[in-house]
């Protein structure tokens, strides 16, 4: 009973550190159904992926901005494992199989985008223009989601570039009173507000922009 308690703690923690990501993506989930996500996803899946590859290269060609590349695999991992657990074990692969859900729901509806001067999270084109959507402002530190590249103070993957399971990075545009808010509680360096999110696009991708727009990184790109 104490190790099942063990890993349903662990499950909360990675979904308290998933929701600044997906709070910084302020994707409408919270106004919709995870179940009606998911079904709306299978449904169109097939022609989702075509109109997404459409719509990415409208929005690279006409907008001149970045869009990296969504990455299934995060998603597909988490509920093949959540899938096998739940079936020994459903207390605790449940919570599992809600997270593998979500992240399948963001992976198919936010982009991360850079353009000349911040990076940003956006949705994705809900019809043929191509044109990206607002995530709104961040609900745990308020503003929009969007961040200056000369505010970085460092970035990361967790726990690896090569096993990504979170991206991280610490910026100092947000107003310094809320760097303890959300998970800045977590840092114990301080020097800036730090932002947690799901690797649900294509790392090397991002990890290659990141270095592009010359971003610091204590281990990927050290200054």
């Amino acid at each position: 009973q104490e190790r099942m308690l063990g890993v349903m703690k662990s499950a909360f923690v990675i979904v308290a550190l998933c929701s600044e990501g997906a709070a910084a993506f302020q994707a409408p989930v919270g106004s919709m159904s995870l179940r009606n996500g998911i079904s709306k996803h299978r449904g169109r899946s097939m022609l989702a992926t075509r109109k997404s590859a459409l719509n990415l290269s409208m929005q690279t060609v006409s907008s001149g901005q970045k869009v990296i590349s969504p990455d299934w695999r995060l998603a597909a991992f988490t509920l093949a494992g959540a899938a096998a657990l739940t079936a020994k074990q459903p207390a605790v692969g449940l919570p599992f199989l809600a997270l593998g859900g979500l992240f399948a729901v963001q992976t198919n509806r936010v982009r991360f985008v850079f353009d000349d001067e911040a990076f940003s999270v956006q949705t994705a084109p809900k019809d043929e223009s191509g044109e990206l959507g607002s995530t709104g402002e961040n609900i745990v530190v308020g503003g929009e989601n969007r961040w200056k590249y000369d505010s970085w103070v460092n970035y990361d993957f967790f726990p690896s570039k090569e096993f990504p399971i979170l991206v991280y990075f610490k910026e100092t545009q947000t107003p310094t009173e809320k760097w303890n808010e959300g998970p800045g509680q977590l840092d114990k360096e301080g020097g800036g507000q730090i932002h947690f999110f799901p690797a649900l696009c294509n790392v090397e991708e991002i990890d290659q922009e990141f270095k592009a727009r010359g971003l610091p990184s204590q281990r990927y790109n050290p200054k």
